[in-house]
């Protein structure tokens, strides 16, 4: 069910949203890493394309992690604040921020909050929301520590208690695991936070996996869950709204963000039941 908002007395909101454009998804080409044209063997950054950020930030764990721990494109960081900007012509307010670990995210959440014009709310760095780990077959990821982000001049929270570990993430997770991971989250982070508006920075299946079973659902199965995917571009949101304790889905907070190699995405899909995703599939691939 679409919530009416006019029609609800200042509902509690969720919103959610997809990290922005990647450096690895628009610069590894032919088999080659943009890492390896990006950086000489002494870690040196050069950037080959204007659409490359002018830096990168320093980590720990060196310079070669971010091979699983992409950053941001500059237009990753300009979706994010023009998104950031929506919601605030929206006038929406966020008293609670929330991230998944990964550097797109954290830069992603960075950048809206720019946008937006706040410059109180600190971001809480939470694993558990990270993206399904079938995706991490090459490795466990490793990501830039709060403290270190915290240097960077981002606004973390460095005194926040993740909800799961790092180190608790499953590699041989399967997508039942991973909704069920996502279910527990959300629902430890509403707890958390009793009032106010929550913004969740994660990926793309974030929008999916959040909210399908808190709004009342159950899992969906591989198929329908990899044609949602595959039709929710960069800065994609949701929002779920509060009404006498149930959450229910309420559309996309703003206008969709479309440009070249950026399709629009749909708010609605995530209410369609089976039937109606199978003839999507049907019609989509012939």
């Amino acid at each position: 069910m679409i919530i009416d908002w006019p029609t609800m007395d200042h509902p509690r909101r969720i919103v959610i949203v997809r990290h922005g454009e990647r450096c690895d998804f628009v610069f590894n080409q032919g088999g080659v890493s943009w890492m390896k044209r990006a950086f000489d063997s002494n870690g040196r950054y050069t950037p080959f394309d204007v659409n490359l950020p002018r830096i990168v930030p320093k980590r720990k764990d060196g310079w070669q992690k971010f091979a699983m721990d992409t950053p941001l494109t500059e237009m990753g960081y300009l979706q994010s604040k023009l998104t950031g900007r929506s919601l605030r012509d929206k006038n929406l307010r966020f008293e609670h921020v929330f991230c998944s670990s990964a550097l797109r995210c954290v830069q992603t959440a960075v950048g809206i909050m720019k946008g937006l014009g706040d410059g109180k709310a600190q971001i809480n760095i939470e694993p558990g929301l990270y993206e399904w780990m079938q995706w991490c077959r090459m490795g466990r990821p490793s990501w830039m520590s709060p403290q270190e982000l915290s240097k960077l001049g981002y606004p973390v929270n460095t005194q926040y208690t993740p909800i799961q570990r790092d180190d608790a993430l499953r590699m041989e997770e399967n997508l039942y695991n991973y909704y069920e991971r996502s279910f527990q989250i959300v629902q430890e982070i509403i707890r958390k936070c009793p009032t106010g508006n929550i913004l969740i920075v994660g990926h793309g299946a974030s929008l999916e996996t959040l909210t399908r079973q808190l709004c009342g659902s159950e899992p969906r199965n591989n198929e329908d869950f990899f044609y949602l995917l595959h039709n929710t571009p960069y800065l994609s949101s949701i929002q779920v709204a509060e009404h006498k304790g149930r959450w229910s889905l309420a559309g996309s907070p703003i206008p969709p963000l479309t440009h070249s190699s950026n399709g629009t995405y749909d708010g609605a899909q995530l209410q369609w039941n089976s039937s109606t995703l199978q003839e999507r599939v049907k019609n989509h691939f012939g």
